[in-house]
Formats: C-alpha cells, sequence, structure tokens
C-alpha cells in the first residue's frame, strides 16, 4: 500500500459499506473491504487501478467522473444516487463524494456508497422519476423560448443574407455550441465561411486557420462536403480516435477537429425550395457537452426555419437588383427615344403648319397628322412605363397641397371636351357646393381624371353620355366617371386594375398599364379606386381622396 493509503487503512477497515480514496488522477489509493467485495475483488487488486477501469457501468462511471471534477474544482461535497453492484446484485446506492486534503497539498476524493433500504429506493426512484419529468419540461420549454426568440430576432433582421449569416452563427453560442461555423454555396461548385461565432471570442481568430473557401466534392464520407452533397444532417455526439482516423478522407475535416477541438459536433444543411443554400456547424468542446438526438432536432429545427429566412432574404434581394435593373434599363431607353421622337414631333408640327402663300397637301397633312399621333402615343407609353416603375418601387414623387375638386374636375374635363365632341358625345358636369378641398398631386389627380375619361371616350358609342361627378363621403371626397358605353363582362370587372389587363375588344391596344397605374396614383394618395359595371348600360370608374375639412364642419357647409 502507497503512504496514502496506510494513513486511511485503518478508517477505511471500519467502514461497513463501500468506500474508496481516489487521486486527481483518478486512481485508486484506499479501499474499504466491502468496496472491493461489490466488484468481486479484493483491496489490494483495486489499489492503483484507474477508476475508468472498474467493471461497472460506463454511464454510472463517467458520471462519478464527472461529479469528482466538479468535487474537486469546488472543494465542497456531492451527493447523487446511482446503481452500484452488491454480491446479490446491482442495487441503488447514496453516493457521497468528498474531497480529501493530503500533507503533500495534492487533491483526492472520498467517495461512499450506502446501499438504500427498499423503501428508500422506491422513494428515490419515485423523486428521481419526478426530477426527470420536471428536467425534461423545462428542457423543452427552453428549447421552446430559444427557437421563439432566435427566429423572432432574425425574421426582424433587414433581407441582408450576410447579415442574417452572422446574426444565426452568434444566436447558436452559447445556447447550442461552443462554436458555429456557416458556409454559403457559390455560384458554382465552392463553398465559403461566411460567418463564424465563438464562446471565447478571444479565441475566434483559431478559425482563420482553417480553409475559407473550398471546392465541393462528391465522394467525400464524412463532414461539411458529405453534408452539401447529401443534404443530409451529420451528428457525432463523441469525436473518437476512430472517427479522427476516417475523417483523414475528408479534406481539412481532421484540421477542424483538431483546431476547434471539438468533443461532440452537428453539421445541419440548410434547403429552402428543393435546393442547399449551406451549412451550420455546431461544435461542443470546452463546455463537455455531447449532442444527442434531441440536439439535432433542436437545431435541424432552427436551420429549416432559418433557411426560409435567408432563402426569402436572397430572393428579396435578387427582386431588387433586377428591378433597379429595370429602371436602369428604362431610363436610358426613355431618354433615348424621347430624343428621336421629338424630333418626329417637331417635324409633324412643321408639315402640319399652314405657311402664308404655300398652297395645303392635304396627303401631307393626313399623314404628318398619323405621324404627330403615333409619336404622342410613343411618349405616353414611355411615361406609363417610367410612372410604373416608380410605384411598383414606392418611390413616385407627389408634390401635395391642397385644391378644390371642382377646379380638378372642370379642368379635366376641358381637356377631353374637344376629344368627345369629336366622338359625338355629350359631357355633363356635376359637381355640388361646398365640397371640402383635398390634398393631392394636382397633376397627377389629372392624369387619373385624364385615363378614366379617355377610356371613356374610346369605349363609348356616338351620341353616349359622359357624366363626370364628385361628393362628399365622410373624411373623404369620391369622384366618378360615369360612361353609357358596352359596359364590362361580370368575369372581367375584378381584373380591369391588374396590370397588362386590356379590354378584348379595344380598338386600340397599349401596354395595358393605364388603370394599374392610376390605382398605384390614388393609392399612393392614400385614396381608394373601385369600378361597377353592367353589360350593355355602361360604366362608372370612381376613386377617393381624403378630405381636408372633417365629417361634422361637412355636414354644416351642407346645410
Amino acid at each position: 500500500m502507497s503512504e496514502q493509503t496506510d494513513d486511511w487503512a485503518g478508517v477505511f477497515e471500519a467502514l461497513p459499506d463501500p468506500a474508496y480514496l481516489l487521486n486527481k488522477e483518478g486512481l485508486v489509493t484506499a479501499c474499504s473491504a466491502a468496496g472491493a467485495r461489490a466488484l468481486g475483488m479484493e483491496p489490494a487488486q483495486l489499489l492503483g487501478r484507474r477508476w475508468g477501469e472498474l467493471p461497472v457501468d460506463l454511464q454510472v462511471l463517467a458520471r462519478l467522473e464527472a461529479e469528482q471534477a466538479r468535487a474537486l474544482s469546488t472543494g465542497s461535497s456531492r451527493t447523487l444516487q446511482l446503481s452500484w453492484p452488491t454480491p446479490e446484485g446491482p442495487g441503488l446506492h447514496s453516493f457521497q463524494l468528498t474531497p480529501v486534503p493530503s500533507p503533500a497539498g495534492s487533491s483526492r476524493v472520498m467517495i461512499t456508497a450506502r446501499s438504500l433500504s427498499e423503501a428508500e429506493t422506491i422513494y428515490a426512484r419515485a423523486l428521481e422519476l419526478e426530477q426527470n419529468a420536471r428536467a425534461e419540461v423545462e428542457t423543452a420549454e427552453r428549447r421552446r423560448s430559444f427557437l421563439y426568440q432566435a427566429m423572432s430576432t432574425l425574421f426582424a433582421h433587414p433581407p441582408d443574407p450576410q447579415g442574417m449569416y452572422t446574426l444565426l452563427a452568434h444566436l447558436a453560442v452559447p445556447d447550442l455550441a461552443d462554436w458555429c461555423l456557416v458556409d454559403a454555396i457559390e455560384q458554382g461548385a465552392w463553398v465559403s465561411r461566411v460567418a463564424s461565432a465563438c464562446l471565447d471570442p478571444t479565441q475566434e481568430e483559431k478559425t482563420r486557420a482553417l480553409p475559407q473557401r473550398q471546392a465541393l466534392r462528391p465522394d467525400v464520407p464524412i463532414g461539411l462536403l458529405r453534408v452539401l452533397h447529401t443534404g443530409e444532417s451529420e451528428l457525432v455526439p463523441a469525436v473518437t480516435d476512430s472517427l479522427m482516423r476516417a475523417s483523414a478522407a475528408a479534406p481539412h475535416h481532421p484540421a477542424f477537429l483538431s483546431v476547434l477541438q471539438a468533443r461532440s459536433y452537428m453539421i445541419i444543411p440548410l434547403r429552402a425550395r428543393g435546393h442547399t443554400l449551406g451549412a451550420i456547424t455546431f461544435v461542443a468542446s470546452h463546455s463537455g457537452r455531447h449532442y444527442g438526438q434531441e440536439d439535432l432536432a433542436l437545431a435541424e429545427d432552427l436551420c429549416q426555419r432559418a433557411s426560409l429566412a435567408i432563402d426569402n432574404a436572397r430572393l428579396f434581394g435578387e427582386s431588387r437588383r433586377a428591378t433597379r435593373a429595370r429602371e436602369d434599363l428604362l431610363a436610358v431607353v426613355s431618354h433615348d427615344l424621347r430624343n428621336p421622337l421629338n424630333v418626329v414631333q417637331l417635324g409633324a408640327a412643321l408639315l402640319l403648319r399652314e405657311r402664308p402663300g404655300v398652297a395645303r397637301d392635304e396627303h401631307v397633312i393626313k399623314h404628318a397628322g398619323r405621324i404627330r399621333d403615333a409619336s404622342d402615343r410613343a411618349l405616353r407609353l414611355i411615361s406609363d412605363l417610367l410612372d410604373w416603375g416608380r410605384l411598383d418601387e414606392g418611390r413616385l414623387p407627389l408634390e401635395l397641397r391642397p385644391e378644390e375638386p371642382a377646379t380638378l374636375l372642370m379642368e379635366a374635363v376641358d381637356s377631353i371636351r374637344t376629344l368627345a365632341e369629336n366622338h359625338q358625345l355629350f359631357v355633363t358636369l356635376e359637381v355640388p357646393e361646398g365640397l371640402p378641398q383635398v390634398r393631392c398631386d394636382r397633376t397627377r389627380v389629372l392624369q387619373v381624371l385624364g385615363n378614366l375619361l379617355g377610356n371613356a371616350v374610346k369605349f363609348t358609342q356616338a351620341r353616349g353620355q359622359l357624366t363626370v361627378s364628385a361628393r362628399a363621403r365622410g373624411h373623404e371626397v369620391t369622384f366618378h366617371v360615369r360612361d353609357t358605353g358596352k359596359g364590362i363582362p361580370p368575369e372581367q370587372l375584378p381584373y380591369v386594375f391588374d396590370r397588362y389587363w386590356q379590354a378584348k375588344d379595344a380598338a386600340s391596344r397599349g401596354a395595358g398599364l393605364g388603370l394599374a397605374i392610376v390605382k398605384g396614383l390614388v393609392e399612393a394618395h392614400g385614396g381608394r379606386l373601385w369600378a361597377e359595371s353592367t353589360p350593355g348600360q355602361g360604366s362608372t370608374f370612381s376613386f377617393s381622396l381624403p378630405s381636408l375639412r372633417p365629417p361634422s364642419q361637412q355636414a354644416d357647409a351642407h346645410s
């Protein structure tokens, strides 16, 4: 026996229960006779043996080793109930782990095991079941809370994929991992490290020693490249020597395990719409945690939801880039088209202008008029395309001022009166007195009225009637353009304000953006737009604008 054993020999001989004295290396330096008999050995056979080599269930030894480490680090006793061998078979024991100082200054732990009676065993089992059930509920609640908080934070983040990758890595530490690495697939056959986070920020530079970009390969049996190729998660509860040997076939995987000192890890793919966007690696190192199926389920749930958020952010970015490219194209095309169209219009105007002493050539006049009309339509089309692009992007500028509804209607009617008379149409204006002012962009509201009146003229037969009116209603003023044309079939009415919609029997077909632009302009003012129609009797297009006078004052004005 060693010196320590001699010091404790008398004490251990007097103990009726199993008892063991371990040094800080986990070697047995003394034990009681009962402790040796429980293991089917003599006391001398136990001395000098490592605690982890005893013929006992490995999970029990692991629990005792963990509690031994805590007792040594805190300097306080630890108590727990575990199964332990007896001559009659395994039975539940109450273990006491007590730190014991030594004259040499080294740390030791004395472990005693007291066999529980039948009543104590039943109580301990019931207590253990209750504690396990409570722990499961608390764990599930913590996981739900973590998932909710993580998703709330992620979905509240601006739609920037790179920022979301970084946020996701930091959300995982420390709740899910000591290290978190995020890799994203690039265009082509490459994957790049896009974010990383560490429990100890001073150690983050270690990730820079790992490859930041590598080529995708289908023949890798383990690690990140396998997950990206198969789209299946990889769970490693414990990094063992055999795993280290197997990882030699995977490029950079051994370095990853070594640099981060991984004891357990999970690699979860980020998938959306059937495509793999990348993968997230969760690593447990110094915390000592070991991942299991519950951790895998939580990580997969997190990654599945995060994939949707990241994919939406990517799609949003692509949409914005496409919209910006379209706007740039429209701006260039409109600028390049306006110049020659202006020249065409100027030439047509010169041909149509009467010159003293020069006879008019009706053939030339006829074709010059057609050229002027065609160039006018082309310029309106360019203007519509630019307006629609600005409305679609939400950046159409409005110059809002108080305006009189009656003035707006009279100006709009005057602008189309000649056109209506040429089509043999009668135009009636109905505007009651005392209408409240509206706050609007005068030019844009006249554009709305001009479009609605132009359509009414186009689709109303000769000797038809156009009625333009306005009335106050609550906090708004409603404007109405009614015609006696053919009307719109009920099945087409819900789509009249959609972009590119056109009446099937339209005599002249444009881009189909007119009513869509009208809708956008009205809604930009905070108003509403609607249409009513009866086939064979005509249609009424109406829109509203917020008024500047409260309803009570409107009632007083009418009274």
